[in-house]
């Protein structure tokens, strides 16, 4: 049985490996490249300054996001639970440089935990019995705390492991 397909005669490629070819130029005899470039910066897209402004932007960005993301890390090394009890709750303003509740109150409950689960409790009592109410108000406070501290430390990793791979090298 014989092949009676049609065959085309293709030839060989031409070798142009060793071949310099010069940039085409424009009438007024610049390479395209700057062509390009004056393009660029006559409708204000990218030009010098407008690529330092977005450079230094985006720079000062990373740098405040690293020292929030830094900060909350921080944070969620230890949980610090207080509950307060007070009569005269109109009394009652929160002192940021303390990071407490100031004025007509009494500390009832206090719990301290580390990242590695040491942990400090400070259980209330109210005529040598545990005071309940204020436990279990307290105890459901300190788990909304390490739920909270959860999620962040996910958020934490997870923005770090980004910024990671935007700023790695490619393989």
């Amino acid at each position: 049985m014989s092949d009676s397909r049609p065959t085309a005669d293709i030839p060989a490629m031409p070798d142009f490996s060793h071949q310099e070819t010069p940039a085409p130029a424009t009438p007024e005899g610049a390479s395209v490249a700057r062509a390009e470039s004056a393009q660029v910066a006559e409708y204000g897209w990218f030009d010098a300054e407008s690529r330092n402004t977005l450079a230094e932007s985006t720079q000062g960005f990373i740098q405040k996001l690293g020292a929030f993301l830094g900060k909350a890390l921080d944070d969620t090394l230890t949980l610090d639970v207080r509950t307060y009890v007070s009569e005269d709750i109109g009394s009652v303003t929160y002192d940021k440089e303390k990071s407490e509740l100031v004025g007509s109150v009494q500390l009832r409950a206090m719990t301290y935990v580390k990242i590695d689960g040491d942990t400090l409790v400070c259980v209330p009592e109210s005529d040598g019995e545990l005071d309940t109410a204020v436990w279990t108000v307290h105890m459901d406070m300190v788990n909304q705390a390490r739920e909270s501290r959860a999620e962040l430390l996910k958020t934490i990793v997870s923005t770090a492991g980004s910024l990671a791979s935007v700023f790695m090298p490619k393989a």
